[in-house]
């Protein structure tokens, strides 16, 4: 027997083995299926037995749809299960295996010479298998990719931007470009919260709109002109409460991927990223004067220290205009 057939009959094997685990994921394609009944880590088979079927369960959780992503996803899952149960006798639950303290240990102890970039996909990777299956938080690692601050976007940018939207050839199309501008332009919402946000979040309170955004930074904003009237365009006509208001398929294992998926595929001479219009928001309500505590509650930010690189590019003051509120004069009521 070749080695072609003998792994086709190892396969054929293991799959009838696992088969109770397929109906986990009924719409699983059968290519993914196989990267996860194939997929072996380089440790001693009685560590791999042992944490398996723990594997491939949340493997089918996580709802992977393509060959790299379950190949990501079974690499950083599986070593890292083999880790916690060899090192910490750990019960295989997710809420057990999946905890904060676990993942930052195994960075300290198995993977310290790892490139920062290396680090932090593990810790992104293992972090949102905790988030969707534990539902419990692990504090992501600095993005070294970021940039530390980001050049807020001209009028004449943001008109590029309407015309953009105004011009992609569906209605579905325009409805999620105006999504995008009018979430992340109009009241500064991350990416990860504008993929989860949903008709029922919106408010009309006498002519203003008020989104309620949900998750771990839950927070109501008032949206600002004229980016309001941005986000009623791409709201026109939707009634279900329940309609997520950017429409798009989203991947458990980075749901904001849908976005940067759009944004790719429908190019234009201005890409409205969301991260860029966020920023452009906070300048435009740290120049409007909004106190700055405020602003930090409204944006999601658990301190007034995460406002410092956008102070950069706010509009300087004159400090003339001041002494009298400096020096405590009383001011006229």
């Amino acid at each position: 027997m070749n080695t072609r057939d003998r792994l086709n009959d190892i396969f054929d094997t293991d799959s009838a083995r696992y088969a109770h685990l397929r109906a986990l994921d009924p719409e699983l394609p059968e290519h993914v299926w196989h990267v996860i009944i194939r997929y072996r880590p380089q440790v001693s088979s009685m560590q791999w037995e042992a944490v398996r079927e723990f594997t491939i369960v949340n493997a089918l959780k996580m709802k992977p749809r393509t060959f790299e992503t379950v190949r990501r996803l079974m690499t950083m899952s599986a070593r890292f299960n083999v880790w916690v149960w060899a090192s910490m006798g750990t019960t295989l639950t997710v809420e057990r295996v999946y905890t904060q303290n676990h993942v930052y240990r195994y960075l300290q102890e198995r993977l310290p010479k790892h490139s920062e970039s290396h680090r932090w996909g593990i810790v992104r990777q293992l972090g949102t298998i905790a988030e969707n299956l534990a539902h419990t938080e692990v504090k992501r690692l600095p993005n070294l990719r970021r940039r530390p601050s980001r050049r807020p976007f001209s009028m004449a940018d943001v008109a590029s931007m309407h015309s953009w939207a105004a011009s992609l050839t569906t209605p579905l199309k325009r409805q999620n470009a105006q999504a995008l501008l009018g979430l992340a332009g109009g009241a500064g919402l991350r990416a990860d919260e504008i993929i989860d946000m949903r008709i029922g979040d919106v408010d009309i309170v006498d002519g203003r709109i008020f989104l309620n955004i949900p998750g771990s930074r839950s927070r109501r904003v008032p949206v600002r002109n004229p980016w309001n009237r941005t986000l009623l365009r791409s709201l026109l006509g939707r009634t279900n409460p329940d309609e997520y208001v950017f429409r798009a398929y989203r991947f458990n294992e980075y749901r904001p991927r849908a976005i940067q998926t759009f944004l790719t595929d429908h190019p234009a001479r201005v890409r409205a990223t969301v991260s860029r219009l966020r920023a452009t928001w906070i300048v435009a309500q740290i120049d409007n004067g909004l106190p700055l505590p405020i602003l930090t509650a409204i944006a999601g930010f658990t301190s007034a220290a995460s406002l410092n690189k956008h102070l950069a590019h706010a509009q300087p003051l004159d400090l003339a205009e001041y002494v009298g509120l400096i020096i405590g004069e009383e001011v006229a009521r």
